[in-house]
């Protein structure tokens, strides 16, 4: 299992979604994680939206001072 970052802060939707997808469907196997870090609010409920209904595991959704978010994704 690999555990990587992806940094899409400044990105709005659905910018940050799309790149989301094409990171988890292109660079990950089974069971990797990635941890999302977006400051876009509508984002941050988007993605996990997208990840359940995907197959994916929502593991943690962090909220990292006023404006940032971390969001922790399993590859189904």
């Amino acid at each position: 299992m690999a555990n990587f970052d992806l940094d899409v802060k400044g990105e709005v939707c659905p910018y940050a979604t799309v790149k989301t997808k094409k990171f988890v469907n292109s660079k990950m196997s089974s069971g990797d994680q990635v941890c999302v870090i977006l400051d876009y609010p509508l984002s941050s409920e988007e993605i996990p939206r997208w990840a359940t209904e995907a197959g994916h595991k929502v593991v943690s959704v962090d909220k990292d001072g006023d404006a940032v978010w971390k969001i922790t994704i399993q590859k189904g």
